[in-house]
């Protein structure tokens, strides 16, 4: 295998425990292990696990005898993904507790500005875990009475489907993604549970239902998308037509902050 040139080792006081974390629930493999040792690999991430030895022995390095839980004070492993929505809730589905919940950060890069969506969690022996990805908020409409409106019906779990146009350079939704109001002075983490192509004349009523606005009709949705849908296509310089293609998506509120 190919090591990165920084690597943390870990000491840890049950390497079996330690082994079913990093694997069962974030989802790390095991690139090679030994009795009281494992290389674990997610992604272009590589951590090393050893089991904590007391009291020091001729070839270990352990710093001092006085190794108490949490181990690692003082320090935060950095884990960027392009979507950290599976390890999150792997977590939830294995009731680990989340040291620090989903919160939006800035980070200043000498001239740029890191905007990124992020947790942390402690492993078995205490070490934090600071998973992270780039993030991008965004808001429904061209308009701030539309963008609201829609906002507030989110949060009172009204609206759990959105949809839109897909043409050629469409990134479709996935994973996690930040939903302001138009002045981004409320946001909630929305969380993507499906999505899916169409075209504009297959749209179902269980759909428009979903998205719930106005009278949460097929008729009506039609009626306002056709003309939202239509200026959009004016951009592109094309012509609205019944076949378009739309991507429809459901999603789920993860966390309001």
């Amino acid at each position: 295998m190919k090591f990165n040139c920084l690597i943390p080792e870990l000491r840890v006081f049950d390497i079996k425990k330690s082994k079913q974390f990093y694997t069962d629930i974030l989802g790390f493999n095991i690139e090679y292990s030994r009795e009281d040792f494992a290389m674990l690999v997610l992604g272009d991430c590589q951590i090393m696990l050893q089991q904590l030895s007391l009291p020091s022995q001729k070839g270990s390095w352990n710093v001092t005898d006085e190794m108490v839980c949490p181990l690692g004070r003082g320090i935060n492993l950095q884990i960027i993904f392009p979507d950290i929505s599976k390890v999150y809730y792997s977590l939830k589905k294995h009731k680990t507790k989340i040291f620090i919940d989903l919160i939006v950060s800035d980070y200043k890069e000498n001239d740029k500005n890191n905007h990124v969506l992020e947790f942390l969690v402690q492993d078995p022996d205490g070490y934090l875990l600071r998973f992270q990805q780039d993030v991008e908020d965004w808001h429904f409409g061209n308009d701030k009475d539309t963008a609201d409106n829609l906002f507030k019906l989110v949060i009172n779990s009204e609206k759990t489907a959105t949809s839109y146009l897909y043409l050629k350079d469409t990134k479709i939704s996935e994973g996690f993604s930040v939903l302001t109001n138009w002045d981004k002075t409320d946001k909630v983490v929305v969380f993507t549970t499906k999505t899916y192509i169409t075209t504009f004349n297959k749209i179902t009523k269980e759909h428009a239902k979903k998205e719930g606005e106005n009278d949460r009709t097929l008729e009506k949705w039609r009626e306002i998308h056709k003309d939202f849908f239509s200026k959009e296509l004016e951009q592109y310089n094309l012509t609205f037509n019944e076949n378009c293609k739309i991507v429809c998506e459901e999603f789920k509120i993860a966390k309001v902050l």
